[in-house]
């Protein structure tokens, strides 16, 4: 299986708190402010995927679901 380039995250912002919602499983770097699993709007809908936003499928190096993802339109794609 190949791991798609044009599968990208996107920034995913909670109801509750109005913080993006951090991927799935990742850690967040120092200092920064995102929903996570202390609140209770983090496993809500719209739910976050396993990707910070612009970084693909192919980056991240493993499959991903389709949760927190768009698929970015390929060069030359009207």
């Amino acid at each position: 299986m190949s791991l798609s380039a044009t599968r990208i995250g996107v920034a995913i912002e909670c109801g509750v708190c109005g913080y993006v919602k951090k991927p799935v499983g990742r850690s967040a770097p120092m200092g920064m402010s995102y929903c996570d699993d202390d609140c209770a709007g983090y496993r809500q809908a719209p739910y976050p995927g396993s990707l910070w936003p612009r970084e693909s499928e192919a980056d991240f190096g493993y499959p991903v679901g389709v949760d927190g993802t768009t698929d970015a339109p390929t060069a030359g794609t009207p």
